[in-house]
């Protein structure tokens, strides 16, 4: 259990640790010249069963309320102390409000020299404190009575601290490992040693973390928990982290960092949280004010951007978005203190809701009810409560990363509730079932009236399907609610595009007389397909012409544009989307590089290179590095359709151009393939 002091200076609080522990924690040589804590100190007291109490003398003078914050963040119970002959005094006030910010609800209060006064004083002090406490969550704590130098209650107290560790719940170590770093130094022969409280998860001898937000990359070479040799940093404890690294120097990592597991490394500069003012400032707190904001041992400046109302009134809590000066690492739940400008007093407090806030609509309705559904405490409920009011569901990422959910946690979260992952769980979206027919209803509506609307083009392509359905919901999502209408027959694909089953278009005569040409030039039987200007001399077209007349055919389906002057039939997507998907099967890693695709395909290298930039873009392959990994059947993204080949041969194609009026033939786009598609 790790326990913090609080209370003004010269209270005694290192001489009951001292009492304690028989540790002075008064280090530093000006410390002890002016007889006060400046900066933190530790102790620890082993008891009879194992447990260790690790105990953080923090300074009281004012000047030092920044260090004092920088030992407080994560403790479990605060000793608070103060001084019969003083009584409660103004940083008594201050780190009792701090405490209360931060959430700590195990406190026991300690009236120091009790043999400098009289017993009426002594009752008159625990009166003061336990006014004091009665609007916090600290209210009702314990009261004992001590004389440090002469030992005198110093057997009683040290017996309750034993009792309080040994009632508390065992801490689970849930989520991944992140450790506060308040202090920083190196030894010789050992190197550099960061020393933090563990917020949550664990670490082991040999793990590889990061210093965030530096981003500086480490190993653990050893640890100390608890001031004892240990294999494992667990969550609740204390700890000294000999870390080696290429980067790490003891000048790289300072307080206020964080020593943390990769997946948690996400530097940030905005932050929505929940907060709340002190009911003793004399003003409200309003949008844009300048503060100094305290999370775990970091101190950063920042601008505080109330969301509703313009401002927070005195005792009073509500929503606001804390616009950093620095990167920071924090995740949800962590819990913060707001000083004024000057950080001459503290103002109010809070807990982090969203750790990546967004800097448009920060203040819109449907944003304050996503921050308060996110607010649940427990993840399955914070979930549940988010897809309700977000129809197109949330990055799986982006609430595993802010929740701080390890994948078997995210599991369990996800096995609990009818929610559903789409996609892959580095780039997936989370959403309920609920939304995923509504969406799916809104895709049919979106195509419907496409059809409606433009009856000469065949259907909308993924881009434009996307930006015109509610809340642009993300492309892996829209993808999905295709797939799933593809498989129940609500929808085809033709290359890029979709449309309805029944849904017909037809080509201009002039163009479909010009098309079997055309359409010989744009897919040679080997080799590159030419670009626009090549295609239209072999053709004696004017490149103007010839663009316009592509333009239209990629409106009714017939071709794709590789890049902005290069159209490819669909029967030729199918070629090289095929030889793709052979390259990743007959790898044993299912990756091929450029040059693997362009020798098997037989074409240039700057027609592979925007061939594979089109496959990255449409969703068909994936780059990593110098190499390409399949994402989805080319199937899904592209249909069927381009893969059928019938017996007749009849080059003429179907449809309606979207320039000029007049009469063609058509026919079904579903069931038969087009006759543009024959070979």
């Amino acid at each position: 259990m790790i326990i913090a002091t609080a209370g003004h200076v010269d209270h005694g609080k290192t001489e009951l640790i001292k009492a304690l522990t028989g540790t002075d924690t008064d280090r530093l040589p000006e410390e002890k010249r002016r007889g006060l804590s400046i900066e933190l100190g530790f102790a620890y007291q082993p008891l009879a069963d194992g447990t260790v109490l690790g105990f953080v003398d923090v300074p009281g003078h004012e000047k030092f309320i920044r260090n004092m914050l920088a030992g407080v963040g994560g403790i479990e119970l605060g000793l608070l102390v103060v001084a019969a002959d003083d009584g409660v005094m103004p940083q008594t006030r201050e780190h009792t409000a701090i405490l209360d910010l931060l959430g700590i609800k195990e406190c026991v209060v300690v009236i120091t020299k009790v043999d400098r006064v009289s017993e009426s004083r002594v009752a008159e002090v625990e009166w003061q404190v336990s006014e004091l406490l009665a609007p916090s969550a600290m209210a009702g704590a314990a009261v004992y009575r001590v004389c440090a130098p002469r030992g005198d209650g110093i057997d009683a107290l040290r017996e309750v601290l034993r009792a309080r560790a040994a009632a508390r719940p065992a801490r689970l170590a849930r989520g991944h490992f992140r450790l506060a770093v308040d202090r920083c130094f190196s030894l010789h022969g050992i190197g550099v040693v960061v020393t933090g409280t563990v917020f949550s998860g664990a670490a082991s001898v040999g793990e590889r973390l990061v210093v965030s937000p530096s981003g500086k990359e480490v190993r653990v070479r050893s640890i100390h928990a608890q001031n004892q040799e240990s294999s494992r940093a667990v969550a609740g404890q204390r700890c000294a982290l000999n870390l080696v690294g290429r980067e790490v120097r003891g000048a790289a990592i300072r307080r206020g960092d964080w020593v943390l597991d990769p997946s948690m490394h996400a530097p940030t500069r905005r932050l929505d949280a929940e907060v709340r003012v002190l009911a003793a400032e004399t003003r409200a707190l309003k949008h844009w004010t300048p503060v100094h904001v305290h999370v775990g041992a970091s101190h950063v400046t920042g601008r505080v951007a109330v969301l509703g109302g313009g401002s927070i009134a005195p005792g009073d809590v509500g929503l606001a978005q804390l616009v950093l000066d620095d990167d920071a690492a924090l995740t949800h739940g962590d819990r913060l203190v707001l000083r004024d400008q000057s950080a001459t007093r503290t103002i109010g407090g809070g807990q982090v809701i969203d750790p990546h806030a967004p800097k448009r609509g920060r203040a819109r309705p449907a944003r304050l009810a996503w921050l308060e559904a996110m607010s649940a405490p427990q993840p399955r409920d914070a979930l549940e409560r988010v897809l309700a009011v977000s129809p197109a569901g949330i990055g799986v990422k982006r609430f595993q990363q802010a929740r701080n959910l390890t994948d078997a946690e995210l599991d369990a979260v996800l096995e609990a509730g009818a929610v559903q992952l789409v996609g892959r769980v580095e780039g997936g979206v989370l959403i309920g079932a609920k939304s995923l027919r509504t969406l799916g209803d809104a895709v049919l509506a979106v195509i419907d009236r496409w059809h409606a609307e433009r009856p000469q083009a065949l259907g909308p392509n993924p881009g434009e399907l996307q930006a015109a359905l509610p809340d642009r919901p993300p492309a892996d999502l829209v993808d999905h609610v295709l797939g799933e209408l593809t498989s129940i027959g609500e929808v085809t694909r033709s290359g890029l595009i979709t449309h309805r089953p029944g849904h017909r278009v037809r080509l201009e005569d002039h163009d479909a007389r010009r098309w079997p040409e055309i359409r010989a030039v744009l897919e040679p039987a080997d080799g590159s397909p030419p670009s626009l200007r090549p295609a239209a001399e072999v053709l004696e077209l004017e490149p103007a012409a010839l663009l316009g007349l592509l333009q239209r055919a990629t409106g009714a389906g017939f071709v794709v544009p590789v890049t902005k002057n290069r159209f490819i039939t669909l029967p030729l997507v199918a070629r090289f989307a095929d030889q793709a998907e052979r390259l990743a099967q007959d790898s044993p890693a299912g990756e091929f590089s450029a040059a693997e695709f362009r020798d098997a395909a037989a074409v240039g290298r700057n027609f592979t290179i925007e061939l594979l930039e089109f496959f990255d873009r449409s969703g068909f392959t994936q780059r990593i590095g110098d190499r390409r990994r399949l994402r989805r059947p080319a199937s899904q993204v592209f249909g069927e359709a381009a893969k059928q080949v019938p017996e007749e041969e009849d080059r003429t194609p179907v449809g309606r151009s979207d320039f000029k009026s007049g009469e063609g033939r058509s026919t079904s786009l579903v069931g038969s393939t087009p006759t543009l598609f024959r070979q």
